[in-house]
């Protein structure tokens, strides 16, 4: 063989190999990464066909209820929840067994209210929503069982999603995507999704506020603002997690739903959590606007 045939059968062979490596190579790192449009049309196809979606003009949801704290107070208490939703107003209150004050959260479409359990002070739980008023207005709490979930109507929230791969929570591998509303959040926002269903099972909230920030106070969220708390670093975590899904009125909704707030400060740690257990569903219920309010520790729907 010549010098040239030897060069040419040389650099064929090369290529062979080459392109042998590169098909390897493709076959074992598949892009598997999902687009948040993709995350967003499997996860409403989840819960039910657009034409059941937009049948639906004003949810009442009822249940019992459980609220236990932990630290930031202490006890337990029973009673009942009520959730309701219309389009992008909402409302959660909860009445318990023992006679004492609600505890909940409303937004009429223009203004957030939360209960006070004495004229003009709040619980950890009820300052927490008075202060992270933005998770209320842009319908996250609650997930699918509010009508307000932004995901319902995406474009007009015109948040960021960015999808952020394959996460295991308590054993469980599940799709994560970070969620940036339209005006911005200094707090991390992270949805959760089942890998085959696309059914929204968790969000998580975290938020570090260090000292020099304690001051910040308003809607938008700036630390939960508390005498003993303002000289102390807060690291702020909270997680919603939906379970229990069975179908209602055409659509696929979770039956229980579980909230914890954890609030680690050297001066007054917080851990407060709540579970309800939902059994009665009605839709397109007639809803009047002054509805959607909460006051000093009372509702005004009933």
């Amino acid at each position: 063989m010549n010098k040239l045939a030897f060069n040419r059968a040389t650099s064929l062979l090369l290529s062979f190999i080459l392109a042998g490596l590169n098909f390897s190579v493709l076959q074992a790192k598949p892009d598997n990464k999902l687009t948040p449009a993709e995350v967003i049309a499997k996860h409403l196809e989840s819960i039910g066909s657009a034409e059941a979606r937009a049948s639906v003009h004003g949810t009442r949801i009822t249940g019992t209820c459980e609220v236990i704290a932990k630290q930031g107070g202490a006890g337990q208490s029973i009673g009942q929840v009520l959730m309701a939703s219309q389009g992008s107003q909402n409302l959660i209150n909860m009445t318990f067994d023992s006679g004492g004050p609600s505890i909940g959260f409303a937004f009429d479409g223009s203004k957030t209210t939360v209960t006070q359990f004495r004229p003009g002070r709040h619980t950890a739980l009820e300052q927490f929503f008075a202060e992270y008023q933005m998770l209320v207005k842009e319908g996250l709490i609650g997930g699918t069982l509010a009508q307000s979930w932004p995901l319902l109507n995406f474009q007009e929230k015109n948040a960021k999603l960015e999808y952020a791969g394959k996460k295991t929570i308590n054993g469980k591998e599940l799709h994560a995507v970070k969620y940036t509303p339209r005006k911005g959040s200094e707090m991390k926002i992270t949805l959760f999704f089942e890998m085959e269903t696309f059914r929204h099972v968790r969000t998580e909230y975290e938020q570090t506020i260090y000292t020099t920030e304690q001051k910040k106070i308003g809607g938008g969220g700036g630390g939960m603002q508390d005498d003993n708390m303002r000289a102390a670093t807060q690291r702020i975590k909270v997680f919603e997690e939906f379970s229990d899904f069975k179908p209602e009125g055409g659509l696929n909704l979770p039956h229980t739903y579980k909230f914890e707030l954890a609030a680690q400060s050297e001066t007054r740690p917080v851990l407060i959590d709540w579970t309800f257990s939902l059994n009665t569903f009605t839709f397109n219920a007639p809803f009047d606007l002054s509805e959607f309010a909460v006051v000093k520790g009372t509702s005004k729907p009933n």
